[in-house]
């Protein structure tokens, strides 16, 4: 309610209100909205300017029970209050505030805005370099995207000061001297609340300390704040909860975002759908779906996405010499096993599982799918083998399936496909380098080392087939969306290229989650630093372009790719061929299949019985509580999809034969 909806409350309001034990060192600074109902306000103290809306009804939270509007026990100090509100035993000053309407503030502590602040936005953390040098200025509209230009990108210093100049824009629009609560926030049993802007319908429960930050909420994704939670310097987006004892320093929590548990972080982000859990966190940059669930557990210094912490999980960013300066980079999809130690500066290729101590500093980006491991103190690398795995298959179901953002304009743009441009021009260049380590090595040499890492000479053709047969499943993944899903009027149409899609032959980035070609990005840095984009709400807008036009981009990608690899044009081949690429896809979808299969038969298998049948009947035990191979519901899902594979080729193929030339 604005301040032309109050009038100076009336000398019969005044008597009423101090009948009910309410004070005030002026009344005449004291204005109330028409149809104000003095007999609602109870045992109040009122200092300097306070507004009082209407207060009418009740507002019933999640016990279930409800407070009637109104303010009781409360001392109120420059304070608007909008209609309808239910303020009660507010043992604190609530001061230097906008409380808008159906706002219910019970049993709290103090909550006031003290001096001038931006309420966290525009707060500098260290983020990725413990020591510093990669510092973001976090704001309520800092994506992954916008984030990760700014941290990865310091060689451009012309786009580093524009971006943090778009980050002071935002903070100065939030900066001011009153804290604002937003419609229908509840704040309950809270202690201290200071230079925190609450935005609507946050449940804030049970805080025991929120200093300088800003809570992003809406009615549609409602962000939590529960029991025991410690925070500062924070921005908490929309949709995220922190809960149950968490630490919160010098961080943003992101969209859909849970942390709890006693977590505890400092000067680190965390994007969309990120868990954080018992463990501790310094100086990360976690992008979409970072997972840590384990109290002895740290994460520091490293940039994670798609990411799963096994339980001991540790780093290391230093090497006692000049200090914690040491990053390191596990790309998209990447695990640790428990009690893996990781040494850095290194770098852990997509969707690579990492498994025991490792004091190498290597670079494994070339092969992704991998798994690496520790043997007789020497890191070991195998790669290509994680693709073929039951885990990858499911994190690539699950991740969209899992996302639990609800607010209907994201912030952060995610690309959720395991297979991507991304990993397949890793893939290809990962094969291109292990048949070249197997020319050059000879037939008595058992291990090869590569950027810091073993291999053993005997896989290094087994593995490079590995790549062979991912990329023939993901060439026809691709091809098999374009000739079912798109609109031609001939075979030779369908095949060309895609006019609103990037040229292909570039490199591709993952930009905190987006996949995008490198080039696009290049094009909007251009125009970030010529001014062209100067606003975060127009760098919003060009991501998300490039955000929406991957499936034309990946097209062009894969026709540059086997142009690469035929030196002919896709549209000009015949039938044949093209069925022939479709032959390949399946016999590699049924392999990955196969072999999936076989990865889930391990768990029905062996040792895995150990411990059932505790005084006997092991089998009976085991499949009571595991039930069958033959019977799990994952594997008839892959059995189903197999049949699934043979009608799609066939569909496939009718569709070729039965389209124009």
């Amino acid at each position: 309610m604005s301040a032309a909806n109050y009038s100076r409350i009336a000398k019969e309001q005044i008597a009423i209100l101090e009948k009910n034990g309410c004070s005030s060192d002026d009344w005449s600074a004291v204005s109330v909205a028409e149809g104000f109902d003095p007999r609602r306000v109870e045992r109040v103290t009122f200092q300097g300017q306070v507004e009082l809306g209407r207060f009418s009804g009740s507002i019933e939270l999640a016990d279930g029970i409800k407070r009637p509007t109104g303010i009781y026990r409360a001392k109120l100090r420059n304070v608007s209050i909008g209609d309808n509100c239910a303020i009660s035993d507010a043992r604190g000053w609530i001061s230097n505030a906008t409380i808008a309407e159906h706002v219910c503030i019970e049993n709290s502590g103090t909550i006031a805005c003290v001096g001038e602040t931006s309420f966290g936005n525009g707060h500098e953390i260290s983020v990725l370099v413990e020591g510093g040098g990669r510092e973001l200025s976090i704001t309520k509209d800092t994506s992954a995207q916008i984030a990760y230009m700014t941290v990865l990108y310091r060689d451009r210093k012309e786009l580093h000061q524009r971006l943090n100049a778009m980050a002071d824009a935002c903070a100065g629009r939030m900066r001011g001297k009153r804290l604002q609560i937003g419609t229908g926030a509840r704040i309950t049993n809270c202690s201290e609340i200071i230079n925190v802007a609450v935005g609507d319908y946050a449940v804030v429960n049970g805080a025991q300390s929120l200093k300088e930050g800003t809570i992003v909420s809406s009615k549609e994704a409602p962000t939590i704040v529960g029991n025991g939670v410690i925070a500062e310097h924070f921005i908490l987006q929309q949709g995220s909860s922190v809960l149950d004892g968490a630490m919160v320093f010098s961080s943003l929590i992101g969209e859909g975002t849970r942390i709890g548990k006693q977590f505890s972080c400092e000067n680190s982000v965390f994007f969309a759908n990120c868990e954080g859990f018992h463990s501790e966190a310094c100086s990360i940059f976690a992008g979409p779906y970072t997972v840590t669930h384990h109290r002895s557990t740290l994460l520091i210094g490293g940039l994670f996405s798609f990411y799963n912490a096994g339980s001991g999980t540790n780093q290391s960013n230093h090497m006692y010499k000049l200090g914690p300066l040491h990053q390191g980079v596990m790309e998209r999809g990447s695990k640790t096993g428990s009690f893996s130690y990781l040494l850095w500066p290194s770098r852990v290729g997509a969707f690579t599982a990492v498994i025991g101590k490792h004091y190498a500093h290597f670079d494994t980006a070339e092969f992704p799918f991998s798994y690496i491991n520790e043997e007789e103190g020497k890191s070991t690398i195998v790669p290509g083998m994680n693709f073929f795995t039951v885990g990858t298959l499911r994190d690539g179901a699950k991740w969209p399936a899992r996302d639990c953002r609800r607010n209907t304009n994201k912030l952060d743009l995610v690309t959720f496909n395991v297979l991507s441009p991304y990993t397949g021009q890793k893939m290809i260049a990962g094969q291109a380098r292990l048949l070249d380590l197997y020319e050059k090595t000879g037939k008595e040499q058992q291990w090869v080392t590569y950027k810091g890492i073993a291999v053993k000479r005997l896989l290094l053709k087994t593995c490079s087939r590995y790549y062979g047969i991912a990329l023939d499943k993901y060439y026809g993944d691709i091809l098999l969306g374009r000739i079912t899903q798109g609109k031609a009027d001939s075979l030779r149409a369908l095949l060309n290229f895609s006019a609103a899609g990037e040229q292909g032959d570039g490199e591709w980035v993952d930009l905190g989650g987006l996949i995008c070609p490198k080039n696009r990005i290049s094009r909007i840095i251009a125009k970030i630093t010529s001014g062209a984009i100067a606003s975060v709400e127009q760098l919003q807008t060009e991501l998300e372009t490039v955000f929406r036009s991957y499936g034309d981009d990946e097209w062009n990608w894969f026709l540059v790719q086997y142009k690469k690899c035929t030196d002919r044009e896709l549209s000009g081949e015949p039938r044949e061929v093209i069925i022939g690429l479709f032959e390949r896809w399946r016999d590699a979808s049924l392999k990955l299949l196969t072999m999936v299969l076989g990865d889930i038969s391990k768990e029905f298998e062996g040792e895995v019985r150990i411990g059932f049948g505790i005084d006997g009947n092991q089998d009976a035990d085991f499949e009571a509580v595991r039930g069958t191979f033959a019977g799990n519901k994952f594997v008839a899902q892959l059995n189903s999809e197999i049949d699934t594979i043979k009608k799609k080729f066939d569909t496939a193929v009718t569709q070729i034969n039965s389209t124009k030339g």
